[in-house]
């Protein structure tokens, strides 16, 4: 009996369930997409979370995407909202039409992470596929959401110390072709980059971020006479956490760190990963001031 429980891992203490919600993009048509899904535990703990991820709706609506982004944000505010008053999604009278919320399905994990991704393993094709459909010819969104992840920090840092918003953007001449090279931030004490790493296209993410340390080891090996003390890049990623990033895509997600760290403290310079823009403006903060 010993050798049996030692072969066999035990069951998951932790027990709750998951609804999938889904959306019509065109009423009526009975074309349905996974786009949240909801865990609820034990003591009145749950998550509502996000299944489609947002690179993808970039891809599937183009313009139209924001739209839907502002519809699932709306879907995931107000499922949050049935669950806290009424411990579950039941009854839920959902704010527009076009939704189906499925019945809970009973669940047991480590904990309600765990559930979670139960849920998007089993209801949402989009998610895990995207993730492991990696993308080598696209180049554009990543930049896109670059800008986006820059504008992200700006406007936190503006909360933290306005005063080092005037440094974002930092256009300098650090050849003599004349060019000049657009930094994230910089002042005299230091200098950043920022990028991000997305799981669905991690080939043309490494790519951009690549380009960024080397536009920073050129200016730190420039001819320039007063340059920053410090040198560093920023980068954005997913929490680890993330139920949405299969084991595949999670384990690509920190090998790619891991690469970029390398690569970055061969030329002197650092790398800060965080999921979170107002972590990356503390530290811009930290280490500008």
């Amino acid at each position: 009996m010993n050798t049996l429980e030692s072969i066999f891992p035990e069951s998951p203490t932790y027990k709750g369930c998951w609804h999938a919600i889904y959306l019509e993009p065109i009423v009526g048509s009975g074309e349905r997409i996974t786009v949240a899904v909801a865990a609820i535990g034990p003591q009145s703990e749950f998550n509502v979370i996000q299944a489609i991820r947002s690179e993808l709706l970039d891809c599937l609506y183009g313009i139209q995407s924001q739209n839907m982004q502002n519809m699932i944000n709306w879907l995931i505010e107000s499922a949050s909202k049935q669950i806290k008053a009424t411990g579950g999604l039941r009854d839920w009278q959902t704010p527009f039409e076009g939704v189906v919320c499925t019945d809970a399905v009973q669940a047991s994990d480590n904990n309600i992470d765990g559930v979670l991704k139960q849920a998007i393993r089993f209801s949402a094709s989009l998610s895990t596929l995207s993730l492991d459909a990696e993308r080598d010819n696209d180049d554009q969104q990543p930049k896109r959401y670059t800008s986006r992840w820059a504008t992200s920090i700006a406007d936190e840092l503006r909360t933290i110390n306005p005063y080092l918003t005037s440094y974002f953007r930092q256009k300098i001449q650090i050849g003599d072709s004349g060019i000049q090279t657009t930094f994230g931030f910089c002042n005299d004490q230091y200098v950043s980059n920022f990028a991000l790493l997305i799981p669905s296209n991690l080939s043309s993410s490494l790519t951009t971020v690549k380009a960024k340390i080397l536009d920073l080891e050129t200016f730190k090996k420039s001819q320039i006479l007063i340059k920053p003390k410090k040198y560093e890049i920023i980068i954005g990623t997913p929490p680890f956490t993330d139920p949405t990033l299969s084991d595949r895509a999670l384990n690509s997600l920190k090998m790619n760190i891991e690469l970029v760290k390398e690569l970055a403290e061969q030329e002197g310079v650092s790398v800060f990963s965080t999921d979170n823009a107002h972590k990356a403006a503390l530290q811009i903060s930290e280490a500008a001031a």
